[in-house]
């Protein structure tokens, strides 16, 4: 038996208590463990001539599957995290850290689907995180950091990145143009190339000196304040919003699906436009419909803050 089988098999074993409670939703941990390794390898990201991985995965979920499936997170989140260890290993990209999977309603979200969103964030934050998920499940915190009954089981410690000019403690640059293709909650994850997935990960190159290769002098960045990343712009019309298929993915469930878009125009000024966000898109504290940005404006897109910088 392969090594996938193997794990698939694992994973089902650990619900097989939890038949009764799962009836009724095409949610499972192996469904769950594919989309998470396919967001991960799709978001990697090249630097210092090294491939590195996410370290936190956000699984959107129902409120109804939520209030079903709550009691099995810890197990489902750790068999997962798990698994996307020994696949990052697999696939020789560098994790920053164990990964942190957890689990957030998402009320757009219809009965049975679910969304997987990867993102590189600093190991400290993901430390933090993790104390907040033990914190919500009524789980003790051990002296290691970590909640006592989460420890994935066979957990390899992950390889530390190299000491170099880039860190994850760093403004890290964040490769969002993903393509999220095939419907949630379904099977056959890699046997339709027509969704994107057959196709090789898109990623972001960087060059020692930390700045995208190719790009101009003044680059512009959407810095995310609240999760401490940066998304380098192209130029070209970027959606922001929470939707994995973006071009700059936001994990606040108080950001639209498609909450604004960003753009240079021939003039050379950026510009930033709401798309009908549920909440609205703030820059400086007012409430904007359309606006040209300056270097260092503040925008607001749910509750999370992000500063347009020219570098």
């Amino acid at each position: 038996m392969g090594f996938f089988s193997k794990v698939e098999g694992k994973m089902e074993d650990t619900v097989e208590g939890a038949a009764d409670r799962m009836a009724g939703t095409p949610l499972s941990p192996v469904q769950i463990a594919k989309k998470a390794e396919k967001q991960m390898r799709r978001e990697k990201m090249v630097g210092a001539g090294k491939q590195y991985a996410p370290t936190l995965y956000t699984v959107l979920v129902n409120a109804d599957d939520d209030e079903r499936l709550f009691g099995y997170y810890p197990t489902l989140a750790g068999e997962t995290e798990t698994y996307l260890a020994a696949k990052a290993s697999e696939h020789g990209l560098i994790m920053d850290g164990q990964p942190l999977v957890r689990f957030i309603v998402d009320e757009e979200l219809k009965h049975g689907k679910f969304e997987v969103i990867a993102e590189m964030v600093a190991a400290p934050l993901v430390a933090q995180l993790r104390q907040e998920e033990m914190e919500r499940y009524g789980l003790a915190i051990g002296a290691g950091g970590r909640g006592v009954g989460y420890r994935p089981s066979g957990a390899a410690p992950a390889p530390a990145p190299a000491p170099g000019p880039y860190g994850f403690d760093e403004r890290d640059a964040y490769a969002g143009d993903a393509t999220y293709g095939q419907a949630q909650g379904e099977d056959g994850f890699y046997d339709n190339p027509a969704d994107g997935y057959g196709e090789a990960p898109q990623t972001m190159v960087f060059d020692p000196a930390g700045g995208a290769a190719g790009q101009p002098q003044q680059q512009a960045y959407l810095y995310d304040i609240t999760n401490d990343r940066a998304f380098p712009l192209d130029g070209r019309v970027m959606i922001i919003g929470r939707e994995s298929r973006n071009d700059i993915v936001i994990p606040d469930i108080n950001v639209s699906r498609q909450h604004a878009e960003i753009r240079r125009e021939a003039t050379g000024a950026w510009v930033i436009s709401d798309l009908g966000s549920t909440n609205g898109t703030f820059v400086n504290g007012r409430q904007i419909k359309s606006t040209p940005l300056q270097d260092a404006d503040r925008l607001t897109l749910g509750t999370t803050s992000v500063e347009f910088q020219l570098i």
